[in-house]
């Protein structure tokens, strides 16, 4: 399996870019916000999913390569499209739509306005996402959810605070909410649901 590529960025259009390792060209589709996190041309660094599917009556294989700027993006696209319904096609345009933190939030928070928002999915598909992948997003460690990135408190709360801006609330008071359950809980920080819940308690 394809894990990632590292090499020379020598094309991209709408919805894939070329990417150059050693001689090779390999095609890779990638959603709009990896399209403008990586350079316009040059060295990259492209996180990968690989998939291969084979039709029934030809038998012939179809190999596809979907890209990711980071390791967190690829992660929810991997958990997005292991929900029915979801094909890899769809799992990319709901990261072309709305940025991973915000889907990821959208999930948490159940917010499914924002995902039937989202074109190709209907309110059924919608709940099923949210019913599906709310308890599993919100089990994970954070280091897993923000690829290892996060440092201190700084993006749990700010995923925590896009949830709840996303639920109605002034942005202002979640925020104080928020930072004040921090305080208390600094030694041993909750995880993001049980943070969104906490905050929702005090408010």
């Amino acid at each position: 399996m394809i894990e990632s590529l590292r090499g020379e960025l020598i094309r991209r259009s709408p919805g894939h870019i070329v990417v150059e390792c050693h001689g090779v060209g390999y095609l890779v589709q990638v959603s709009e916000h990896t399209a403008e996190a990586l350079p316009p041309k040059g060295p990259c660094l492209v996180q990968v999913h690989y998939t291969v599917s084979v039709d029934v009556r030809s038998g012939q294989s179809e190999h596809r390569l979907y890209g990711f700027a980071t390791e967190a993006e690829r992660h929810l696209f991997r958990q997005l499209i292991d929900v029915q319904g979801v094909s890899s096609t769809l799992g990319l345009a709901i990261l072309s739509a709305r940025k991973p933190d915000e889907v990821r939030s959208a999930i948490l928070a159940g917010d499914v306005a924002l995902l039937k928002g989202i074109k190709g999915i209907g309110p059924k598909l919608a709940q099923r996402i949210v019913q599906e992948l709310g308890g599993r997003l919100g089990e994970e460690p954070l280091d897993a959810s923000a690829g290892g990135s996060a440092t201190g408190g700084n993006t749990l709360k700010s995923e925590a605070l896009s949830a709840l801006i996303s639920l109605g609330l002034d942005r202002v008071k979640a925020e104080r909410a928020l930072q004040a359950i921090l305080n208390e809980r600094k030694a041993e920080p909750p995880g993001l649901e049980e943070l969104i819940r906490l905050t929702l308690k005090n408010l």
